[in-house]
């Protein structure tokens, strides 16, 4: 019903937006095959100053268009996550602001379209990514022409206290835990250990093939060619226990083991060969290591995000400088292992009470 070819004949009323439909529509607007098509449609009434014309393209028109539009480094995960975002949006605007269309809207409408998000999400975190992305989103509209209005005005920025971000430590004795606890399913313990000991992100573990595995004779090391979020390579040591046990999980599977530069098989792949959709991997693995007892410091439930964290802080803590770790976890500067990974134990490190003491 959806699909991406027409996407610019979408009205967003409530007739067309069904419920049971939006997913498969979402799934659909990740296909950028349109996105030239629909472009040149836009550059037709091209004015004497460059503008196209989008007046004949609904929301979702311009929507995936943004989502796609060139020069911008998002990877597949980044655009599913706007596409849902401005959806969503898109989908509540006639309950919220009693109109249908982006081009009716005023800057009051997004002051009240703010206050639900208040009232729907009371975690900041969430309210500030939704804030910035739809922010985005009505400038480029506004930018375009497609907006008469920059309505983006009535949103505000979601101030976030650092100290509200949750500190997300884990005891490596509780990792080593866990690891045991599943030391008799390869496919748990085997992913535990590759996130604790590369700190790669899930869609960096499910994204390449057995064939990005390599031996470098040099160093006498395995090594896991992969792409970061920054669309950085990245070159992730393998230990050789960890690359057991994924032997181990891929043997089980009845896939080859060894490495084999033509072997299009994924790296971590699921029960059937293929590759593992990341949101199912995370909520599994999620549930998995809640099963296993593996929490933080303060016993909050854990993410595989978080045992991201734990790989920056046990290097930290091993004497990795923060350099390094931002540079092998694709990071472009320090601040975000500084304000994020490392933001405790580096306030622990700089507390001066160490210089002073009372004899007594």
């Amino acid at each position: 019903m959806y699909s991406v070819g027409n996407v610019i004949k979408f009205d967003l009323d409530t007739s067309i937006l069904i419920k049971e439909n939006i997913k498969e529509m979402k799934d659909n607007m990740l296909d950028n095959t349109y996105y030239d098509t629909l472009t040149k449609r836009a550059s037709l009434y091209e004015d004497k100053q460059g503008n196209y014309d989008y007046s004949l393209f609904s929301n979702v028109g311009v929507t995936y268009l943004y989502v796609h539009q060139k020069g911008k480094k998002r990877g597949v995960q980044t655009k599913k996550e706007y596409i849902s975002i401005i959806i969503d949006f898109l989908i509540i605007l006639p309950s919220v602001c009693k109109k249908n269309d982006i081009r009716e809207l005023g800057r009051y409408d997004m002051e009240n379209y703010q206050m639900y998000l208040e009232e729907q999400y009371p975690k900041k975190t969430t309210r500030s990514k939704k804030v910035t992305i739809l922010k985005s989103f009505l400038d480029w509209c506004f930018e375009e022409g497609y907006l008469k209005k920059k309505i983006s005005r009535g949103l505000i920025p979601v101030k976030i206290d650092k100290e509200e971000i949750p500190h997300r430590v884990i005891d490596p004795a509780t990792v080593e835990a866990a690891v045991r606890y599943y030391n008799k399913n390869p496919k748990i313990k085997s992913l535990i250990l590759l996130l604790a000991t590369t700190g790669l992100r899930l869609n960096e573990v499910i994204t390449p093939k057995m064939k990005h595995m390599s031996y470098d004779p040099i160093k006498s090391q395995y090594y896991l060619e992969t792409i970061t979020k920054n669309k950085k390579k990245r070159f992730a040591l393998i230990k050789p226990y960890v690359l057991r046990e994924i032997r181990e999980y891929r043997k089980r599977i009845g896939l080859r083991t060894e490495i084999n530069p033509d072997d299009d098989t994924p790296f971590y792949p699921n029960k059937f060969g293929k590759h593992y959709n990341r949101s199912y991997l995370s909520t599994m693995l999620s549930n998995h290591m809640l099963a296993a007892g593996l929490v933080t410091t303060d016993n909050k439930r854990i993410t595989p995000h978080y045992i991201r964290h734990f790989f920056a802080q046990s290097a930290w803590h091993a004497g990795a400088s923060i350099d390094d770790i931002a540079e092998t976890l694709g990071h472009s500067s320090t601040k975000t292992p500084k304000e994020n990974y490392l933001r405790t134990q580096l306030k622990k490190e700089r507390d001066v009470s160490r210089f002073v003491d009372i004899n007594v």
